[in-house]
């Protein structure tokens, strides 16, 4: 048959384990079938052939095989076609099974098949032989000659057959190679439908012929002869044509390309399809002998003139010399060196030519991997691939190769530089300032010194003045460091605003590390020029010094940890590393890699306090509090780890979760009791989530998410954020209140000039902070105040809530000052909503002393 497999029709198995699992399930299916319509089935019409004449027709058949390769796919055209519809026609389906089987198995065995393979074709051709004899018997009709529905029924059979044999051939591909494309396939499709049309057309009337008189039978001998030979002389014909424009194509490239490393890549490109392998490659080698690497394959792997491991090339080009100029390499390699290193590339099969010079080798040049029916190269590869080198090494003569060399050395030399500098200021980048630290501190005992600089507050200027300035600031820095330190000391920087500087020979860490400090702290007491700009620079500089440590990470990580004490400090100073002070700023530092994650991990958790009507002593609010339950700290509270993600830019991410978790809480309590009056729950709002322009948008997603009315929602603000940049927070707040959502100012009374913004803001609720609560018991002022913002609120329009409620007293008071709202310890501390201490009314205390008051 035309769409027959051999050897190439799985080209390469490293799935071992699929192929056996995909051959047996073929083999399954096919012996089912054969039991359900084969077995026992007598022949179609006479004459009838018994299975010894398929098996031997098919024998013979198989031996006479033409490959047609295109590419990667490949195909085969063999007089199978013959024994398979005979078969079809006039043999029993005991026969016609045990005939095809016999026949191909001896066949393969005879091209010596690796076994996996030789289970994969008889499997695949046994569901062939099944599905085609069950197509036949479909359609036609026991007769004395083979009639012209018998015609159909064998045509039919022969052509699915042959696509059922492609796609199974195509399924194993997939499995071996993992890289069967859809044009691909429909080349193979294509190709198998022209062949199959053509030889069962000429099989079946053969047949024809043979049912009407057996003894025509010799007479098809001359023209199954004929038809072979002419697609031999055809296939034939063709690859010398491809090997003639392979030659002249490849030519051309050599000679029309200007640079070498451009030729190469030419004549690789062309082998890989010329010689249907899958790398190409070519080995140079410079006057002093070092090997440059320029490689095609696999896949889409590119490598063009780098450098080669020495002993590899050298161990390749061993294995040519003047007398054998091409050889072909099959497993195992020898030498050693140069099996190991075709292992590791994973090279089953090679051929490799030498490119000979006048008075050296210039090189060589390998292809690998074959794909197509073959396992490995024949003679015409070699003589093809001979000539593909000696043009190949003509067109390398002339010093052509020494110029590229030397191109790729200042290539080389520039790529160095590009990996060791910083490409704005030119400075030693990260690694190379590492790499230089590390060789310090390997080589000697002395004690060296590290600044750590960081520029105050640029990420304003690139905000405000723009990258372009922002980029000749740092330049203008970089110039203003390497003046202001010792001439052997190295200025690097580490990326972005950050720079470093290594100071070797220190003999008084204190006193030399400080002077050098102050000197560019100095450097700096006068405006920076950026491009147009004079842009006035602070600097943050963290000492450290090689006495406690020798490890430079440690070292580069305590000076880090130093300048970060000094911007914390109030910026524009240094200071020297200290291990108590490390050991906080460790945790600061340690907490904030950690909360990155805390989310997806499920450790921001939401608790809730209630918020009372003083006056009725029912809930009528709560507030989400934001806690951390950390799995190895324990509980870290939000005054610690809230001002972390705003440092990181996290609190967005956090505030965003808090509002999810509270809206679908207040969406489970209402479901829980959907008889109690609606509950209002209040988030807070940092100062960061307030300037974000899609807030109000996405409170609003939020909202008809989970179908939360928007006045069931209170938003708060602390008066110290708030004031921070009033206009925009009005006009956020206005978005958010033309939605339904009110508006809390929390901390009432903590900030500066506040009340001259209450009315122009647009607010709801006023909570006084907790400090002037506790104040109330006592001789202070503190009553006196509350009951001015209980009387400013009142004429405003505003709820008043009272914070931080711990004490009766202070509960009596806040009622007796006319206060509405309270909440704290004393009515009732944060809780989870699942812990059931989140009730819909007053503590049995507190509802005592209200009853008791009333009296």
């Amino acid at each position: 048959m035309s769409s027959s497999s051999d050897d190439a029709r799985v080209p390469r198995l490293p799935p071992m384990g699929g192929i056996v699992l995909y051959s047996a399930a073929l083999a399954s299916i096919a012996i089912a079938l054969f039991f359900v319509s084969l077995h026992g089935a007598e022949p179609l019409t006479d004459p009838h052939l018994p299975w010894w004449a398929i098996a031997v027709g098919w024998a013979l058949a198989e031996t006479c095989v033409v490959h047609l390769h295109f590419r990667r796919s490949a195909h085969s055209f063999s007089l199978a076609d013959f024994p398979f519809v005979f078969g079809l026609a006039f043999a029993s389906g005991d026969g016609f099974m045990a005939g095809a089987l016999l026949g191909a198995g001896a066949a393969y065995a005879f091209r010596r098949l690796p076994p996996i393979k030789l289970a994969f074709n008889l499997a695949q051709l046994a569901l062939a032989v099944c599905v085609a004899f069950v197509i036949v018997r479909a359609i036609a009709e026991p007769a004395d000659t083979l009639e012209p529905s018998t015609w159909l029924a064998l045509y039919v059979a022969t052509l699915v057959t042959g696509a059922l044999s492609i796609a199974c051939i195509a399924g194993a591909i997939a499995i071996a190679e993992g890289d069967m494309t859809f044009a691909t396939l429909r080349q193979m499709f294509a190709m198998d439908l022209v062949l199959t049309a053509a030889n069962s057309s000429i099989a079946i009337s053969a047949a024809v012929l043979i049912s009407t008189d057996a003894r025509a039978a010799v007479l098809l001998l001359v023209p199954a002869a004929v038809v072979f030979g002419l697609y031999r002389a055809y296939v034939s014909e063709r690859q010398q044509h491809e090997k003639l424009e392979f030659l002249y194509e490849s030519n051309r490239a050599l000679t029309r390309s200007p640079e070498v490393a451009e030729a190469i890549e030419g004549v690789l490109a062309r082998s890989l399809e010329a010689f249907r392998s899958e790398i190409a490659e070519v080995v140079l080698f410079s006057a002093d002998g070092t090997p440059l690497r320029s490689t095609y394959g696999p896949g889409v792997e590119r490598v063009t003139m780098v450098e080669a491991d020495r002993g590899a090339a050298e161990a390749l080009a061993a294995v040519i010399d003047a007398e054998n100029p091409v050889v072909s390499l099959t497993p195992p390699y020898e030498p050693a060196a140069l099996r190991e290193h075709l292992q590791q590339r994973g090279i089953r099969n090679a051929m490799v030519a030498m490119l000979p010079g006048e008075s050296r080798l210039i090189g060589v040049i390998m292809l690998a991997n074959r794909f197509g029916l073959e396992r490995g190269y024949g003679g015409e590869d070699r003589r093809l691939l001979e000539v593909l080198a000696n043009n190949a090494s003509v067109a390398l003569q002339y010093d052509r190769l020494e110029q590229a060399v030397n191109k790729l050395r200042t290539l080389q030399e520039e790529l160095h530089h590009q990996a060791y500098h910083d490409p704005l200021t030119g400075l030693p980048n990260r690694l190379m300032f590492m790499e230089r630290l590390r060789g310090e501190l390997a080589d000697g005992t002395a004690t060296l010194g590290v600044l750590f600089i960081d520029v105050d507050d640029f990420k304003i200027v690139n905000d405000t003045l723009g990258h372009a300035v922002g980029d000749a600031l740092l330049v203008s820095v970089a110039g203003r460091l390497r003046h202001s330190v010792r001439p052997q000391d190295i200025v690097a920087r580490l990326g972005g605003d950050e720079f470093a500087v290594m100071l070797p020979g220190v003999d008084d860490p204190i006193a030399e590390l400080g002077a050098v400090a102050t000197r560019v702290l100095r450097g700096f007491e006068t405006p920076v020029h950026a491009a147009d700009e004079l842009v006035p620079v602070h600097l943050s500089v963290g000492i450290a010094d090689s006495g406690r440590t020798r490890d430079p990470d440690e070292l580069i990580r305590e000076a880090d940890l130093a300048m970060y004490q000094a911007k914390t400090s109030g910026k524009g100073r240094f200071a020297f590393f200290d291990p108590p002070m490390a050991a906080a700023m460790l945790r600061r530092h340690d907490l904030k890699t950690e909360l990155a994650g805390a989310i997806e991990r499920r450790e921001i958790m939401v608790e809730y306090q209630p918020i009372v009507d003083l006056e009725t002593g029912r809930i009528s609010a709560g507030e989400a509090l934001v806690r951390w339950e950390h799995p190895v700290r324990g509980r870290i509270g939000p005054a610690e780890f809230i001002p972390l993600a705003e440092e990181s830019g996290l609190i967005r991410v956090i505030g965003r979760h808090v509002l999810e978790q509270t809206c679908r809480q207040a969406r489970l309590w209402e479901a829980a009791a959907p008889d109690d009056p609606p509950l209002r729950l209040h988030v807070n709002l940092s100062a960061a989530e307030l300037r974000d322009p899609d807030l109000t948008a996405g409170v609003q997603a939020m909202l008809e998410e989970f179908g939360l009315p928007p006045e069931r929602l209170a938003l708060e603000i602390t008066e110290t954020e708030l004031l921070d940049d009033a206009v925009t927070s009005a006009a956020r707040f206005g978005e958010l209140r033309a939605l339904g959502i009110r508006i809390a100012l929390d901390d009432f009374g903590t900030g500066y000039s506040s009340l001259s913004y209450l009315h122009s803001l647009p607010l709801d609720t006023l909570k006084i902070a907790k400090p002037f609560v506790d104040g109330l018991v006592g001789e202070g002022r503190d009553a006196s105040f509350i009951g001015v913002i209980v009387e400013l609120a009142r004429k405003l329009g505003l709820d008043v809530i009272a914070e931080g409620i711990e004490t009766p007293a202070q509960l009596d008071a806040l009622r007796d000052l006319g206060v509405e709202f309270g909440q704290g310890f004393l009515i009732g501390r944060p809780a989870a909503a699942g812990t059931g201490r989140f009730r819909r009314q007053m503590p049995a205390e507190f509802s005592v002393r209200q009853d008791a008051r009333r009296a």
